[in-house]
């Protein structure tokens, strides 16, 4: 459902209730930013930063949104070359949203992302859980390699410095609900290529296309309280299919920091 845009808002008023909660602040890196709408949101709130991806089909969309953005740099690249991109710069919040399951190397990116952030820096980021059970044939579509078992992402993050201080679902029950109706009555559309090649081009892909019945979706149904329904039961993570996770930086991994702690 990654590019169903009720789905999306509801999303970033998650985000937003996240960055007020915990008084976050930028510089901020929007972590594999697909078309730049999530880092054109953060630059709105007076937040400078950048925004890094390695599909040239989803920058050329984000370059364009961010072109009168001063305070945020748009990059091309592979998110495990985090540190050579920005270039020795320092963020203190990272968004990555819809990121992990697409990659080969979740680790290697994780532990990127954990290097160009301090001690007390903060992550959020969307991971759909639960693979033995919400499974779909959008998640091929998407170029998904993986979803997460919860009690596998806590460890990932523990190994690379975080502690998770929030995890919320952002789809029970209304838009899990969907999903499961939609990815049974709607037969899976034709896949080309591998995953990753899928992954490079899965912002504008539109699994969410039934006609008449797309159009009263998105257009009659009271977005603002199915939104509400979903914050009230954002606590049933082990019921949804994806989840926001909000994590600090609580220690610091990178190379420099091994070889100090070796000396001191």
């Amino acid at each position: 459902m990654a590019s169903f845009s009720p789905f999306k808002d509801h999303i970033i008023k998650e985000l937003d209730e996240l960055i007020q909660r915990y008084s976050l602040k930028g510089p901020f890196l929007d972590a594999g930013c697909g078309l730049g709408d999530v880092a054109l949101h953060l630059s709105k709130k007076g937040w400078a930063g950048f925004a890094v991806d390695m599909s040239e089909v989803a920058l050329e969309t984000a370059r364009s949104e961010l072109a009168q953005v001063s305070s945020v740099k748009v990059i091309s690249g592979n998110l495990v070359n985090l540190a050579k991109l920005l270039k020795g710069a320092i963020v203190e919040t990272v968004v990555m949203f819809d990121v992990l399951e697409h990659v080969e190397d979740d680790h290697a990116v994780l532990s990127a992302v954990s290097s160009v952030q301090p001690k007390g820096g903060h992550l959020i980021m969307t991971i759909p859980s639960h693979p033995q059970r919400e499974w779909r044939w959008d998640d091929d579509y998407y170029g998904h390699l993986r979803r997460y078992d919860l009690d596998v992402l806590e460890q990932m993050l523990r190994d690379n410095g975080y502690s998770i201080i929030e995890m919320w679902d952002i789809t029970y029950p209304a838009l899990w609900l969907m999903r499961r109706v939609y990815t049974a009555i709607k037969p899976a559309p034709k896949m080309e290529g591998t995953p990753i090649e899928r992954s490079m081009i899965s912002t504008g892909l539109q699994a969410w296309d039934m006609g008449v019945i797309s159009w009263v979706v998105l257009n009659l149904m009271p977005w603002r309280l199915v939104s509400k329904w979903i914050s009230m039961n954002r606590h049933q993570y082990e019921r949804g299919h994806e989840v926001i996770v909000l994590a600090k930086k609580s220690w610091k991994n990178s190379p420099t920091a091994a070889i100090l702690g070796v000396l001191s």
